[in-house]
């Protein structure tokens, strides 16, 4: 996605960790009492292969998707805390960045994204596993490899 808000020279985006993350969602709600949400920033057959529970899923086919589904859903967020996610921090950082900059308040990062949720956490309300474009394919919440759930589908959509 290559917009001006998502420049690293321009300062990261608010993170959470996983064990903050873990703690909110047991608890059903953030530090200040808001509701918390969940949004995945990955691409639709990446989140087909497993997400957290009750998380938010535009179907993005690729993440330059990303900005005209917020401009189209961002209203969906006033009054709660929005923890933007992927598989390992690049895609949720720039989705944060680009949320602020359109006027979301209380928009977090997961920090290390699914793969450090998994590392530092017992991998609770995540429900699957977690596709990985380094020839594991899948990798369930204690890391290790895992069937894909939709094969076929994704190794067509990596050979386009």
């Amino acid at each position: 996605m290559d917009h001006p808000a998502t420049r690293p020279a321009h300062g990261r985006a608010p993170s959470v960790s996983p064990a903050t993350l873990r703690r909110w969602l047991e608890q059903g709600h953030d530090d200040e009492g808001r509701e918390v949400v969940t949004l995945d920033t990955r691409n639709d057959y990446e989140v087909d292969e497993g997400a957290f529970a009750g998380t938010i899923d535009w179907r993005l086919s690729k993440f330059t998707e990303f900005p005209a589904a917020l401009r189209e859903h961002k209203d969906e967020f006033a009054g709660k805390t929005v923890v933007s996610y992927c598989t390992g921090g690049i895609r949720c950082e720039k989705a944060a960045i680009l949320m602020q900059d359109e006027g979301i308040e209380n928009v977090y990062q997961l920090e290390g994204g699914i793969l450090k949720y998994f590392e530092e956490t017992d991998g609770k309300f995540y429900d699957g596993g977690c596709f990985v474009f380094d020839g594991r394919d899948s990798l369930g919440a204690d890391l290790s490899r895992t069937e894909l759930v939709h094969p076929r589908p994704i190794k067509k959509h990596l050979m386009e």
